[in-house]
């Protein structure tokens, strides 16, 4: 692909001077004729090159999904055993999430639970952006909490009325150690999907088999961690270590801690999701997490010349360490702090006596998976599922839908104080 982009490049240039030619050229002399049998002959090749390199593109981003299908085992998550099932009556509910008096201890005591099932994040989600949650619950004839999915409403300008589990986070789903119970809860979706009038229900999975065409372009990307840093430099390896340790002749300081570090945060995470295109979340949101008593998390902040430069945003779970959040500073790319404060967070995590550490999800292949693999994590498969009414296209809520790209490309251009004005607004629309 590289070679025909370089040609095209090539056919570009020389289609620009033979149109500058035009100004010079009298209609229908012969010279006039020839360029302009030229001008259409160089026209079909670039219209030409451009199919074969769009095709080509497809390919590229088709085949991660074949590829990388199949879950690995990471061990930080347990997957439901198919086999293990309550061969008993059981009763589904609906029930908002606020009035499940028993979720808390059901997740905490079922092994698969994951990181966004804490209660705690339904609650900062409706305090920050006031979306209501449910839980479908499954209940043996004694009343008994045997499972359920929590999902959150939402009511959007731009893509309707639908809900998610669980949204703004990397995982959600069904919980339950009964594989029949599971299955139970995810086929009584598309009735509760009709009961509430919602366009459609996305379920964020790691769990593979619990419907029909599920979406496996996402992983989390997962990586053991050892007891101590010096076995930390030995499993990461020069490569790694030659990388992260350029920032030092810049002379970085490092800053871990909470409130007292978000205005930073938030001046570096800005200007960087609008960079990217992205409407950034509200202060508020992130001051929430970190002010929630049932919610472990903390703040890293890496400084150049007394300026922050790259953040991330950290929440523990036991022994799980997870980053939803971080980014670097365009102008600050030549410091390679990036690098560094990763290298400083996983210190961190080993301090905190975590086992593991979760860079977050990327899309497979795309150049963030690439950049966690490089630290020795695995991929652990998502499968996200979509309970839509029959003969309904999937809707596509990511930078792919062809409504998003151009408005990326237009609030790239808006002044900081103006997209951290409007961002909050949008983005508690799109999950």
């Amino acid at each position: 692909m590289e070679q025909q982009l370089h040609e095209l490049k090539s056919l570009k240039t020389q289609k620009g001077i033979i149109s500058g030619k035009f100004k010079h050229l009298q209609k229908n002399t012969p010279e006039h004729t020839q360029q302009l049998a030229l001008m259409k002959e160089i026209s079909q090749k670039i219209a030409q090159l451009e199919a074969d390199i769009k095709k080509a593109a497809e390919i590229k981003n088709a085949a991660p999904e074949i590829t990388l299908a199949k879950p690995k085992s990471t061990h930080a998550f347990s997957l439901i055993d198919k086999e293990h099932n309550w061969n008993n009556e059981i009763r589904i509910t609906l029930v908002e999430f606020d009035l499940v008096s028993d979720w808390a201890e059901f997740i905490r005591n079922n092994k698969t639970t994951l990181p966004s099932h804490n209660p705690a994040w339904a609650q900062v989600v409706k305090k920050t952006f006031g979306h209501q949650s449910f839980i479908l619950c499954a209940r043996s004839i004694t009343g008994d909490l045997l499972g359920g999915i929590p999902f959150t409403v939402f009511s959007s300008p731009l893509f309707g009325k639908f809900g998610v589990s669980m949204p703004y986070l990397n995982y959600g789903g069904v919980v339950s150690e009964y594989n029949d119970v599971c299955m139970s809860l995810m086929q009584s979706l598309d009735g509760v999907r009709a009961q509430l009038g919602l366009q459609h229900i996305e379920i964020r999975s790691i769990h593979e088999g619990l419907g029909d065409n599920p979406s496996t372009k996402k992983a989390s990307m997962l990586l053991r961690l050892p007891t101590d840093d010096e076995s930390l430099d030995k499993t990461l390896g020069s490569k790694i270590r030659a990388q992260y340790k350029k920032a030092d002749e810049f002379s970085p300081q490092v800053k871990i801690g909470k409130q007292e570090l978000l205005d930073d945060f938030y001046r570096v995470f800005s200007e960087n999701m609008r960079d990217l295109g992205t409407p950034v979340y509200a202060k508020t949101w992130f001051a929430n997490i970190l002010n929630h008593d049932d919610l472990d998390a903390n703040i890293i902040i890496v400084y150049i010349n007394k300026k922050p430069v790259s953040c991330g945003f950290l929440v523990s779970y036991g022994t799980l360490m997870e980053i939803p959040w971080a980014s670097t500073l365009k102008s600050a790319n030549k410091y390679n702090t990036n690098m560094w404060m990763y290298r400083k967070i996983l210190s961190f995590a080993i301090q905190k006596g975590c086992v593991y550490f979760d860079f977050g999800r990327s899309t497979l292949d795309a150049g963030t998976y690439k950049f966690k693999k490089q630290w020795g994590a695995e991929p652990c498969q998502h499968y996200w599922y979509c309970v839509l009414p029959p003969n309904t296209p999937r809707p596509e809520m990511n930078p792919d839908n062809p409504k998003l790209k151009i408005f990326v490309a237009l609030w790239k251009w808006l002044p900081l104080w103006a997209a951290n004005l409007l961002g909050p607004h949008i983005i508690k629309g799109i999950p």
